[in-house]
């Protein structure tokens, strides 16, 4: 097998790096963005940025599951024990759900949350259109989007520990495979 079809596409490469700093940002730093006093206006740029770093994010997780259903992924390195395979995908699929469903559920939380606040409207996708267009579901929405968001945060620490083993402790190469060499 050539080296180049062990290596993921430059597609899926940018893809993933695009991603993952857009979710580090968010699941790190993002909460930043929404301390707004309650009474006070969402008008400001840090809501409509978080949620629309939020809403890129589950385009680029579409973009990316659209775009593996022509690429697939390259295999493993057969060091890899059948564990390790499966909790590879495990952790892949538990991704994914999450890339859909944190901003899915912070979209769900936008108006409950702009009823404790003024000009909840003028929450925007990039200055587009407005993002308050969701029915109130209550306040569980936010708490759903801060224990997914939880979740996400050791799912990404546990990822970055694993490359970390692959690439020192086995020395397999595996890191490779996402870069644009």
């Amino acid at each position: 097998m050539s080296e180049k079809s062990l290596r993921y596409t430059k597609t899926a490469v940018w893809l993933h790096w695009v991603t993952a700093a857009l979710m580090i940002f968010m699941l790190f730093w993002g909460e930043e963005l929404m301390e707004v006093q309650r009474g006070q206006s969402l008008a400001d740029w840090q809501p409509s940025t978080h949620a629309s770093i939020g809403i890129l994010i589950v385009l680029l997780a579409i973009t990316r599951l659209l775009w593996q259903a022509g690429h697939p992924a390259p295999p493993l390195p057969q060091s890899t024990s059948r564990w390790e395979e499966i909790a590879s995908r495990m952790m892949h699929g538990a991704f994914y759900v999450l890339m859909i469903a944190i901003p899915v559920l912070g979209l769900m939380a936008l108006t409950p949350f702009g009823l404790e606040h003024s000009d909840v409207d003028k929450v925007t996708f990039f200055n587009l259109f407005p993002l308050a267009f969701m029915p109130n579901f209550g306040e569980w929405t936010a708490e759903a989007h801060e224990i997914a968001s939880n979740i996400a945060k050791i799912l990404v620490i546990l990822h970055v520990l694993a490359a970390l083993k692959h690439q020192f402790w086995n020395k397999d190469g595996l890191l490779s495979r996402m870069s644009s060499r």
